[in-house]
């Protein structure tokens, strides 16, 4: 019997000391999300692996395992991996616009997002970054722009005004002819990169039809025979670098944005990388728009970087997690307070530490007209059918064609640029 009891009592302890060592359900493992990157002059390699570590810190249900890689190896492995269905990341630059399609549509977490909506960012990035066909396939990270600098110490020496944001391409031609100082082996300013950017776009000239039918009439049409006859005009100032002096100066290593802050460029067409660089070294200058034309519209060659999830990823909510925060308003201002990232949303640009400056202020201003990329996202044949006219560039550009024969060979290049159009179509499904 004692023994009996003995037992008893030894039951009921162990009974009572197991309610207090109850088993406990172990936290389940952080969910990895694998990012891959560049490193870049905006956003530097250990910039960004630092704004991992702070989203970890504030999300430690998720772990970001950054893979950076150079630029050319990341657009072959993303093409890639992309193309098997296999062995993408999570997130990434979505940077060519063949990956689209393999970019997980984000409608349905912007609906439920409080912080990170459309109307945050800028118009001209939202249209031309986020949106493919019906669908939002990304965020748009950061922006760019092409606009004019001018040397401010250049022009009060020169003792000619300076350039005010509604200036014409008149305007720029007169500027150009009055700063160029050949004694001084200065130009007054530089060419246009390629027809039918911003300057056409401002004429009012669009290589063809808007439902990518016809190129009779648009790529010879007044409008396209008056921006063509305004580059003409501007290489025949000859105060601007010629292609044979622009690729000797590039074999050393100087283009451009070097010309224009060792003071050999009175005025060039730059970006916003350049716009800090010129800030660094001190130098005096002022932002105006690309000069416009007769159009209606004003234009800007801007830019942003699509930031997107694959729709193959396993963790779509995570990944959105962290999508989220790097182009949404955290993840943008870490990377602006930290590297020289300038964001597509404009409450935090409006924090950028120089956001008080005259060039900053222009800077803004230019990211407020209509985007180059708002009718070039909507014609992809446009690179084709450019590829098919370029002899009326290439013959202005090397001063071999005169100013009265621009019209008929405008003429000349509408039939094969046609056949272009017609076969990029075709390839594309009409």
């Amino acid at each position: 019997m004692f023994q009996r009891k003995k037992w008893s009592v030894f039951i009921l302890v162990v009974l009572v000391l197991g309610a207090f060592h109850l088993p406990v359900s172990r936290a389940a493992d952080p969910v990895t999300i694998e990012w891959w990157t560049v490193d870049s002059e905006e956003y530097s390699e250990q910039v960004q692996r630092d704004m991992a570590k702070q989203f970890e810190a504030e999300n430690p249900d998720i772990k970001i395992n950054v893979t950076v890689l150079p630029e050319d190896g990341f657009t072959d492995k993303m093409t890639t991996t992309l193309g098997a269905g296999q062995g993408a990341p999570d997130v990434a630059f979505f940077w060519d616009n063949n990956w689209f399609p393999q970019a997980l549509d984000l409608t349905p977490y912007l609906k439920d997002s409080k912080d990170v909506t459309p109307d945050i960012y800028f118009p001209g990035n939202w249209k031309t970054r986020a949106l493919w066909q019906d669908k939002v396939i990304g965020l748009p990270l950061g922006v760019g722009a092409n606009f004019v600098m001018y040397n401010k110490d250049l022009f009060d020496k020169a003792k000619v005004p300076y350039p005010s944001a509604d200036w014409t391409t008149d305007d720029y031609l007169k500027l150009v002819a009055q700063l160029n100082d050949p004694a001084s082996k200065r130009w007054g300013g530089d060419r246009p990169r390629g027809p039918f950017r911003a300057i056409w776009y401002n004429y009012g000239a669009f290589p063809y039809s808007d439902d990518s039918m016809k190129v009779d009439g648009y790529l010879n049409s007044a409008e396209s025979v008056a921006a063509y006859t305004w580059l003409w005009d501007l290489v025949n100032t000859n105060a601007t670098p010629t292609p044979a002096d622009l690729d000797v100066l590039s074999k050393a290593g100087t283009g451009p944005v070097d010309l224009f802050l060792a003071g050999r460029l009175a005025m060039a067409t730059l970006n916003q990388g350049h716009m800090l660089n010129a800030a660094k070294a001190g130098i005096n200058f002022g932002i105006v728009p690309e000069p416009k034309g007769p159009g209606k519209e004003r234009f800007v060659n801007g830019w942003s970087l699509t930031v997107s999830i694959w729709k193959g990823s396993k963790h779509p909510d995570e990944a959105w997690k962290f999508l989220s925060y790097w182009a949404g308003p955290k993840g943008q201002k870490f990377l602006m307070d930290n590297g020289n990232l300038i964001p597509s949303i404009p409450p935090i640009l409006g924090t950028y530490k120089n956001a008080g400056t005259d060039y900053a202020r222009s800077f803004f201003d230019v990211l407020k007209l209509k985007h180059v990329a708002e009718w070039d996202n909507a014609h992809p044949c446009k690179g084709t059918v450019l590829r098919a006219a370029q002899d009326a560039w290439d013959l202005i550009m090397l001063g071999k064609i005169k100013r009265d024969e621009i019209k008929a060979k405008l003429d000349s290049l509408v039939a094969p640029a046609q056949k272009e159009l017609d076969a990029c179509r075709a390839r594309l499904g009409g």
